[in-house]
């Protein structure tokens, strides 16, 4: 990490004074010129921002105004289907059914019949 600073430091520093030694080369109306580039460089860079910065601001919009849309959406999906589950409760008898021969009374009667053991041990016995 600091051998990369370093090393960045110095092409860094090394830029800025190879940009001064070149700017000093040259002529008074040469840097003029080159001034006036730089600046127009740079508020045709400041233009591009605004244009990025309100464009991204637009898109944030648009997609708050489609997350808003979904969610109300969902919401009366998710309503509707309260709603509808509500009506079926009200059908529906609050007596639970259960028949006296589920799966585990069939299991034992099946093992019964065929005199199979359901449950056998598989490890060795003591002699």
């Amino acid at each position: 990490m600091k051998k990369s600073f370093l090393i960045g430091f110095g092409v860094g520093l090394s830029a800025i004074a190879a940009g001064y030694v070149y700017w000093q080369r040259l002529s008074a109306s040469q840097q003029d010129q080159l001034a006036v580039k730089l600046d127009d460089t740079l508020a045709s860079g400041r233009d591009k921002a605004t244009m990025l910065e309100s464009k991204a601001a637009l898109n944030a919009q648009n997609a708050l105004a489609s997350l808003k849309d979904s969610t109300s959406k969902l919401k009366g999906h998710l309503d509707s289907a309260r709603e509808s589950i509500e009506d079926d409760a009200d059908v529906m008898d609050g007596d639970i059914v259960i028949d006296h021969r589920s799966a585990f009374s069939k299991a034992k009667q099946t093992a019964e019949q065929e005199d199979v053991r359901p449950t056998e041990k598989f490890y060795p016995h003591n002699n």
